[in-house]
């Protein structure tokens, strides 16, 4: 009896997708994420850490105005 290795058409297709999508992403990935550990090691702030940083505090102590 003979096994052929057969995939369908839609399934191999499918799968051929998702190793091309994983190709491309990965290296983005990595690169972001060294990026990251990389200016945390130098003392830098993120792009959204910088936002906060920098914010000005809430005026919690003025009182509300009144009609």
């Amino acid at each position: 009896m003979h096994l052929l290795a057969y995939i369908d058409p839609g399934a191999g297709s499918l799968f051929f997708q998702a190793l091309i999508a994983t190709a491309l992403v990965v290296p983005f990935f990595i690169r972001s994420q060294i990026r990251k550990g990389l200016d945390r090691l130098r003392g830098r702030l993120s792009t959204a850490d910088k936002t906060i940083a920098t914010s000005p505090p809430p005026d919690d102590d003025v009182p509300p105005a009144q009609p």
